[in-house]
């Protein structure tokens, strides 16, 4: 019998919450991290074929056997998603449920065989994985009487307005996938011409340039071609309709068809489709994620809240007609239809050994054992929490010794040579399953709220991500300061209490103003104070359209809104108690100025004032400590 070996240390670093259903290893995870299962599947046997997602891990992780490449994802993008929706279903990004087994993940022949005649895809499924996970479908969706294999201008996303800036969106199973080429994933790769994924077939898929900057010609029906550059056969995106292969040029085994491939486990019944304006997505995988629109000229906004893994609490406001639900409700993915490994791909369960639980409790029972009672075992589930940890490395000289060490600086008499910050994702022991949903944190655009701070003293007990940039376009960056890391001294009330210096970059096109708010998510209310859920810390706004920076402790920049903290354009941080606290920096693009007396705009009247008219958005986040 062969057993499921659970790879343990990526279960650990990429952040794993496993559970047990009947006797199928159920794992909910930030970077689901593909065990050997019952093969002889290993990562090194994919070569170079898994070189190209190292740069999404851990979101994304690899490992193949003789015959194929598995891949396996919780599905959900670090890019922006959602924002510039016109025509929507009414779904929202949900993270998949994977499993252990080899038959819930992504699978790609290795050595791609060319089918004799063209093989339609379907706008069913997906048609292949992209290198940071997420899938790509071809340019249609199924209409009445139809399956979707034929493009049709009437059944595309794109030209209906269901596609975000990065040519994404949520499908019926609240599963976010692209239906053309994916400009935030092609930005971050650095080119139109480099390779973004897969398709089922195995033969892989590039931008829609050439490796020469000229956009790729002589394709065939389905967007593919070998142009005798070694490449051998690829296909390509297109900025033309179809956008994605409406075919595959290679053999499809039946395993690794469309309907093979992982299945998100709907949580809600599908919506009804429904013109709006989504305006804002911000996505946090552990706290509260809200999606923001404005639908028939007022605003509204679904927010959801993991409370056990696979589950969430769900809060509408102003849903529109069709909505897939309405206040308050729950909603959890279906596991009825994700593949149960049979008996002999049972986890293999010694006394004392784990079983890839971030939850720590022994198994004791054997495998036959636990096969023995799949019809009598209660689902087990287990909350998911986790932080984010910052990491950073330097590398340093002195004479002919190079080190590469974690730390800020190097030692004394070395020479910095380069310094890198890095975000990792450790998991925390859970928590017991709450029997009550968990009540939404009044999260606002930009800003990564879910409880990040608080604790005794405003101690920080995880750092949450936000939106960095939300069409992957427009960026933030400062000299002052490095993104997720510290903010040095001088900037908080401890130093010279200055404003740091801040630049953007990728500007989009109508900017007519900027807004720059700085917010934290407070400890305890100092005596005299007033408890908040956001305190802001710094609130500019009308900033003109023709500026591109602000210098180290300017004033004369824009108009100075209220700050939380007293007289003053900054509030410099001054936490009370010890333990970092993270602060958040974000630039707004705005259509026109805004009318607001500066006596009265606070952070929250300003972002009020400003949701309607933001054309993107970029942020960084800082910690700073005190004690």
């Amino acid at each position: 019998m062969k057993s499921l070996i659970i790879d343990r240390s990526r279960a650990g670093t990429a952040g794993l919450i496993a559970l047990v259903l009947g006797a199928a290893l159920i794992q909910f995870s930030l970077g689901a991290a593909p065990s050997s299962a019952a093969t002889t599947a290993t990562k090194a046997l994919c070569g170079t074929r898994a070189l190209p997602f190292e740069k999404f891990v851990p979101d994304v992780a690899v490992i193949c056997d003789e015959t194929y490449m598995y891949v396996s994802s919780n599905g959900v993008a670090s890019h922006s998603m959602m924002v510039g929706i016109t025509g929507w279903n009414q779904q929202v990004p949900l993270p998949m449920l994977v499993s252990s087994s080899l038959a819930q993940m992504w699978r790609f022949p290795l050595k791609p065989i060319a089918a004799a005649s063209e093989i339609a895809t379907t706008g069913v499924g997906g048609t292949g994985i992209m290198l940071n996970g997420i899938s790509n479908f071809n340019a249609t969706k199924p209409a009445p009487n139809s399956t979707g294999s034929v493009y049709s201008a009437s059944a595309d996303p794109k030209l209906q307005g269901e596609l975000d800036t990065c040519a994404g969106h949520a499908g019926r199973g609240d599963d976010y996938h692209y239906h053309a080429e994916p400009a935030c994933l092609i930005s971050v790769l650095g080119s139109e011409s480099a390779l973004a994924g897969y398709q089922l077939d195995g033969y892989p898929i590039y931008g829609s340039k050439e490796p020469s900057g000229a956009s790729a010609t002589a394709l065939d029906k389905c967007q593919g071609h070998d142009s005798g550059d070694g490449r051998g056969y690829h296909y390509h995106f297109t900025t033309a309709a179809p956008y994605s292969p409406m075919c595959f040029h290679g053999q499809v085994p039946a395993d690794v068809s469309t309907t093979g491939q992982p299945s998100a486990g709907p949580a809600r019944s599908a919506g009804e489709p429904v013109q709006v304006v989504i305006t804002g997505m911000t996505f946090n995988l552990t706290g509260t994620s809200k999606l923001e629109y404005t639908y028939q000229g007022k605003a509204g906004s679904v927010s959801y809240t993991p409370t056990t893994t696979g589950c969430w609490s769900f809060v509408y406001v102003n849903p529109p007609s069709g909505s897939p639900g309405s206040g308050t409700s729950s909603a959890c993915r279906r596991t009825d239809n994700i593949p149960v490994p049979s008996a002999s791909m049972a986890p293999s369960m010694t006394p004392g050994s784990t079983t890839g639980s971030t939850t720590g409790q022994k198994a004791t029972t054997s495998a036959a054992n636990t096969a023995s009672t799949m019809n009598t075992m209660a689902p087990t589930k287990a909350a998911v929490v986790y932080k984010n940890v910052s990491i950073t490395q330097v590398k340093c000289s002195k004479g002919k010794v190079t080190k590469t060490l974690t730390a800020t600086k190097c030692p004394s008499g070395y020479k910095l040579l380069s310094k890198k910050t890095t975000i990792s994702k450790v998991p925390v022991p859970p928590a017991e399953p709450s029997t009550q949903p968990m009540a939404p944190s009044s999260g606002a655009q930009g800003g990564a709220q879910g409880g990040a701070q608080g604790g005794p003293q405003g101690v920080t007990e995880k750092f949450e991500s936000v939106v960095k940039s939300s069409n992957g376009i427009f960026a933030l960056k400062s000299t002052s300061a490095v993104d997720e890391g510290t903010l040095p001294t001088t900037y908080t009330c401890d130093g010279k209490s200055l404003s740091p210096q801040f630049s953007w970059s990728g500007t989009p096109s109508g900017t007519k103003s900027y807004a720059l708010i700085m917010h934290t998510i407070p400890g305890p209310a100092r005596p005299g104070e007033t408890a908040a859920a956001v305190s802001f810390s710094w609130v500019l706004y009308n900033i003109a359209g023709s500026t591109t920076s602000i210098a180290e402790g300017a004033t004369d920049v824009g108009t100075a809104g209220v700050q939380s903290h007293g007289p003053g354009a900054y509030g410099a941080p001054c936490s009370q108690g010890s333990g970092a606290k993270q602060y958040t920096f974000t630039v707004y693009a705005l259509s026109s100025t805004i009318s607001l007396d500066a006596k009265s705009a606070t952070g929250d009247a300003v972002r009020s004032a400003i949701k309607s008219i933001t054309l993107a958005s970029a942020a960084m986040n800082v910690k700073a400590s005190r004690g």
